[in-house]
């Protein structure tokens, strides 16, 4: 086989690890961005109580004359 072929071949080699890295990569941060889009869906849903349980006490001391 020619250096050349084997020089080629030793490229392609490389590409192809360099390609499975990089796929690994991907993979690793799409997992991590799927995790913080949960998270931040949960503190949303979280807020949104957080601001209903405040509206209905502030309601009530209303109500109560205390505000």
């Amino acid at each position: 086989m020619s250096e050349y072929i084997k020089h080629i071949l030793g490229i392609e080699k490389i590409k192809k690890e360099a390609d499975a890295l990089m796929m690994n990569k991907i993979s690793k941060y799409e997992k991590e961005i799927t995790e913080l889009k949960k998270e931040i869906c949960e503190l949303r849903q979280d807020n949104r109580k957080l601001s209903q349980q405040i509206e209905d006490s502030i309601d009530r001391m209303r109500k109560a004359g205390l505000l």
